[in-house]
Order: structure tokens, then C-alpha cells, then sequence
């Protein structure tokens, strides 16, 4: 296999670029959402009728669509969404007689858990893709990293805040297409209804745990609104103040509460979440600027549709069985049955920001929403929230010289 191996250097160049062309309008953040690292609420559209195709055809079509603008680079982590985007691609290449995607992939030799080495070379050898282009991450993707610090500069705080592997890609991807693969958790994901279909279709072998999860998604919504707020497991913004802590708890449940029962309209609004059409937005206007054609084609409307409509009222019976419908003739049976996650917490906590952390002196945050002390806590431990990265974006722009500022 021909790896190309690529490292820190180089990644400055986009900003040439970024210099002579503005992005479009890009979606600035309210005060809560800052404090609470998170969008809330959902763009909905009606589910639209399908024309016919199935969801492979459609993703098929899609990836037509991306293989004739090369570069088309498909971002290849391993993980059983890039494994199924990168399969469906080759295979497509080889029927349409177009040139193979150009697989890229991001390395952490520091983070031991973001390794996914042995599954990326399983499913590499199982495809006899040869060649990819492997770069090389230490701690230049962190939040105030020299990816990012340009960006905020010049931009301000963005959503999504860790925007500094999507730049690294977009690059190798210069006038042509990047392919990511976002969205196939909420896709391909568990739905209200799943824990039901599981029980109906153990025939009385299934774990009786799944019962009161069942009830539980069946019951009307105020009911699963106060079972979701008085839950321990539920996701706790320890570094907000009690009564924003608590108005954010609230919408959390008001979002998780609003999935229909139905899994096909469920997976539908999924991708329809403020939080993540926010996202794709940034990324695609960000990708504009630098030619750069940015898809995710499991987010797209016409594929979510039809895996919507292949899935019905039911859906299937979890992530493995949808991957495995979907894409059972492209990969071995261990990937898609792959339970696993690697995980990239630290690759973007760095010691570049511990280093901001212990330095700052409280400001640029306001401390009626957010409490500093708890807030540096978190950043200085080993396992920093996510939440809190675009937090940290602020208190650090707002240190920034106004001459930097403004430039």
C-alpha cells in the first residue's frame, strides 16, 4: 500500500485565500448557546415522497455527482460510516468507469484512543485500495491551534467550534469535493421506536430491560420530558449557573421529547436539527471560499428520504441491522457489526489550550451564565467537555489585541 504521509506543514496556506473572499453570512451564536456549547431546536421540513429509488441507488447518484468533480477525497477514519461511504464510492467508480476517490486520513500518534489503525487496513485490504494520504495530527487541531486561531480571528466564534480537521481535508480537496461522513449515527441510529420492535420481534427472548425503555418511549410527551429531567444520566453543563444549568436541561428534554414515534420521520429530523444544518452550512460556505464542494451524503435530503421511507413506521432494529441492509455486499460483516467508537476529546484539548486555561484571568465570558472557576477546572482535567470549547474560543478572542482583532 502507498501511504502518502503528510504532517503539520503546509496547512497555513488556505488562508491566501481566505484573505481575498469573505465567508457567506456565517450563523453567529446567542449568549446561551455559547454558555451551553450547543444549538437547539430543529429547521423541520415536511418529509418529502421518494421518486422510486432505494437508498443505495440514491447514494449511488450522489457519489456520481461527487466522483465527477475531482479531487473527490473521501475522508476515511476507519469508523463504520467512512468504511460504508468509501466502499459505495469504489464500487461506483469501478461501475461508471470513474476515477477512484482519493482517500485521506487523519492519524493522532498522541491519542491512543482516537486509533483506528487495524480497522482502517481491514477495510483497505478488503476494498485493495492501495494508495491514501495519511496526515499526521499532534496539536495543531486544537481549539486555539493554528487552524483555528485564524479562522476565530477573522471570523469570530463559528459553529461548529472544532472546525480544524474539516480544514485539514478541505484542503487535500482544493477544487474538487470533500465526502464526510456525517449524520449516519442519527440516520442509521436507534429510534423511540426500536426498543418496541426489538421486544415484538424477540418472540419473548429479548433482555427484559428493554421493557421499561419500551413504556417509557410510548408514553405521552410531558411523561418523557420529566422522566428525561429527573434522570442522572442526563448530560449535566456543570460550569453554567443553576438557573441557566436548568433552562438548558429543559431544552435538551424539549428537543429529545419532539422525535416522532415513527422511525423514518424520525431519522428525518434528525438531520434537520439547528445543530446540525448550522453546521453543514458553515462548513459548505467554508469550503466555497477555497473551492471546496462540501457533502456529507448521509445528511443529504434526497438519501434520508429514502432510508426513510426503505426503514417505514418500524425502521430496523438497530445500527448494525440498518448497515447491514444497506451495505451488506460492500463490507465484511465484523465492520458493520462493529461496536466500538474512537474517540477525539484530547486531540483538541491540547496543551495549547491547558496553557490558555492556566493563564486566564476570568474574562470574556459572562460570568452571570458561566461560572470561570468551575469553567478552568474543566479545561485543565483530562477529559475537558466538549461543551465548553466554544467558551474557550471566547475568553480567548476576547484576549486578543484589538489590533489582531481587527485585522
Amino acid at each position: 500500500m502507498c501511504v502518502a504521509r503528510l504532517t503539520s506543514t503546509g496547512y497555513t496556506r488556505h488562508y491566501d485565500l481566505l484573505r481575498e473572499r469573505e465567508v457567506r453570512d456565517p450563523y453567529k451564536m446567542d449568549l446561551l448557546e455559547v454558555a451551553g456549547g450547543w444549538l437547539h431546536g430543529f429547521d423541520v421540513e415536511p418529509l418529502p415522497s421518494v421518486s422510486g429509488e432505494g437508498a443505495r441507488q440514491v447514494l449511488d447518484r450522489i457519489l456520481v455527482r461527487c466522483l465527477q468533480q475531482p479531487p473527490c477525497v473521501i475522508a476515511f477514519s476507519g469508523g463504520r460510516d467512512s468504511s460504508a461511504l468509501l466502499a459505495a464510492a469504489v464500487a461506483v467508480a469501478h461501475r461508471e468507469g470513474l476515477p477512484l476517490p482519493v482517500t485521506v486520513t487523519l492519524t493522532y500518534p498522541g491519542v491512543p484512543e482516537a486509533d483506528e489503525a487495524s480497522w482502517q487496513h481491514q477495510v483497505l485490504d478488503h476494498l485493495g485500495v492501495r494508495d491514501r494520504v495519511e496526515i499526521t495530527v499532534h496539536d495543531e487541531h486544537d481549539q486555539l491551534g493554528p487552524i483555528a486561531a485564524p479562522l476565530l480571528r477573522r471570523h469570530g466564534l463559528l459553529w461548529p467550534p472544532n472546525l480544524a480537521p474539516t480544514w485539514r481535508l478541505m484542503d487535500q480537496a482544493r477544487g474538487g469535493t470533500l465526502i464526510i461522513g456525517e449524520c449516519g449515527d442519527e440516520v442509521f441510529g436507534i429510534k423511540r421506536i426500536t426498543p418496541l420492535r426489538r421486544i415484538l420481534g424477540s418472540r419473548g427472548r429479548c433482555d427484559r430491560r428493554l421493557y421499561p425503555i419500551a413504556a417509557q418511549s410510548l408514553a405521552p410527551a410531558p411523561v418523557r420530558r420529566r422522566a428525561i429531567l429527573r434522570s442522572p444520566h442526563r448530560y449535566q453543563r456543570t460550569w453554567l449557573r443553576n438557573p441557566v444549568k436548568a433552562l438548558l436541561e429543559r431544552r435538551d428534554a424539549e428537543d429529545e421529547v419532539a422525535f416522532p414515534l415513527h422511525a423514518g420521520r424520525s431519522s428525518w429530523q434528525y438531520t434537520h436539527r439547528r445543530a446540525i444544518s448550522l453546521s453543514f452550512e458553515t462548513h459548505r460556505a467554508l469550503g466555497r471560499d477555497i473551492g471546496v464542494d462540501y457533502v456529507a451524503p448521509f445528511a443529504e435530503p434526497d438519501f434520508v428520504a429514502a432510508v426513510a421511507h426503505d426503514g417505514g413506521f418500524w425502521g430496523w432494529s438497530g445500527r448494525t441491522a440498518a448497515m447491514t441492509h444497506l451495505f451488506g455486499d460492500l463490507l465484511p460483516n465484523t465492520v458493520l457489526q462493529r461496536m466500538s467508537k474512537a474517540t477525539f476529546e484530547r486531540a483538541v484539548f491540547t496543551e495549547r489550550g491547558r496553557e490558555f486555561a492556566r493563564q486566564w484571568n476570568g474574562a470574556g465570558v459572562d460570568p452571570e451564565l458561566v461560572d470561570p472557576e468551575v469553567l478552568r477546572d474543566i479545561w485543565l482535567s483530562d477529559r475537558p467537555d466538549g461543551g465548553t470549547m466554544v467558551l474557550m474560543q471566547q475568553a480567548w478572542l476576547a484576549a486578543q489585541p484589538v489590533e489582531q482583532d481587527a485585522r
